[in-house]
């Protein structure tokens, strides 16, 4: 036993140099690879500190060297980043503009006698009792009437749905063109105390007005859907018109003369004078509301197709953008759109507090 465990003693006694050995090789090793290298690492990282300064220099530095240099001009035409530099700030005053135009077009759509979701319902309601009234007339067309009705009242209920739709898309866009307007105002800014270059603005500018662009396209597919109902809700109408009149024709060539009056007395039948006549109120009553229908949906679908064409016309002006020298001056720009943002702020609220109020 003595010498097994003398030899276990041995053995451990052997690994525990070997582990120091292998340790300290490794590290002379690795100090003597340092020691190779310093001379290649120090000049990298000199190389990488100037790198770092001088393009802070430059951002710093290269809009004031260019404003000296471009205007020169045989110096001007020879440096190449001078042809991107003289390239004037965009006009952010008609890019507002165009927003303002939007914006106005938008406001619209939540005025008393614009398209309202409440004069839909009212419609509807009144419907409502026509259909059930000229459900248990006499009327011998009274079957088709309620038919058309039925569908009258679905497709109203679907247009009603994509007016709110699209009213819900207008604060949406509200609430986008806010948020494009502050980062382009942060740029501006940015350009004003040098921290931005003009290229960089002019990608901003780009951008900005590719994004109203698509806001515009999104309005203007909702318009086209709320339009589809709205041409479906005319044809029934006209329909439900076409059967009012052929019934209405029909109950006047019904009505009984005096004679007929008289015989049907004799006969015990009764007059039937009273019944027509309620058939002619009814039918009377039932036209002069489709009339006041008719008259809102006319009234709407000549709104909507005004804000389309607002619309239409706001994309062609965001896809060819009119781009101006530096006749504005940058601080002229950060005020015009400052302003832009406060309209568009307070514009929002006063359509919120006036739903509130017509709820």
């Amino acid at each position: 036993m003595n010498e097994i465990e003398r030899e276990q003693e041995d053995q451990e006694s052997l690994i525990i140099p070997g582990f120091q050995f292998l340790i300290n090789f490794t590290l002379d090793v690795f100090k003597g690879t340092l020691m190779v290298l310093k001379p290649i690492i120090s000049v990298i990282m000199a190389v990488l500190a100037i790198m770092l300064i001088l393009s802070y220099c430059y951002r710093v530095l290269s809009d004031g060297i260019m404003d000296i240099v471009c205007p020169i001009g045989f110096l001007g035409s020879l440096v190449p980043s001078c042809q991107n530099h003289l390239m004037g700030v965009p006009d952010f005053t008609h890019f507002v503009k165009a927003q303002e135009s939007l914006y106005e077009t938008m406001l619209t759509q939540n005025n008393a006698d614009a398209i309202s979701a409440l004069e839909l319902k009212k419609v509807e309601l009144a419907t409502r009792d026509l259909q059930v009234m000229i459900k248990y007339s006499t009327l011998v067309s009274a079957d088709i009437m309620d038919a058309k009705l039925k569908d009258y009242l679905v497709r109203s209920r679907r247009f009603g749905r994509d007016i709110q739709s699209l009213q819900a898309q207008t604060k949406g866009v509200i609430d986008n063109l806010i948020t494009y307007n502050t980062f382009t105002i942060k740029k501006l800014s940015d350009v004003e105390s040098r921290k931005s270059s003009r290229q960089e603005l002019r990608k901003v500018y780009e951008s900005a007005m590719g994004l109203v662009e698509k806001e515009a396209k999104r309005l203007i597919l909702a318009i086209e859907k709320a339009q589809g109902s709205l041409d479906e809700l005319e044809e029934d109408l006209y329909a439900i018109h076409e059967i009012s009149v052929q019934e209405k024709n029909y109950q006047r060539s019904e009505i009984p003369h005096l004679l007929a009056d008289l015989l049907n007395l004799v006969n015990g039948k009764g007059l039937q004078r009273p019944l027509v006549d309620e058939n002619l109120a009814l039918l009377t009553n039932f036209d002069a509301e489709r009339a006041k229908a008719s008259k809102r949906l006319v009234v709407m679908l000549d709104r909507m197709e005004s804000f389309q064409m607002d619309l239409e016309e706001l994309r062609t002006q965001v896809v060819a953008p009119v781009v101006a020298p530096d006749i504005i001056p940058l601080e002229m720009h950060i005020e015009n759109i400052g302003k832009a943002i406060e309209r568009l702020k307070s514009g929002k609220v006063i359509s919120w507090e006036e739903r509130a109020q017509l709820d």
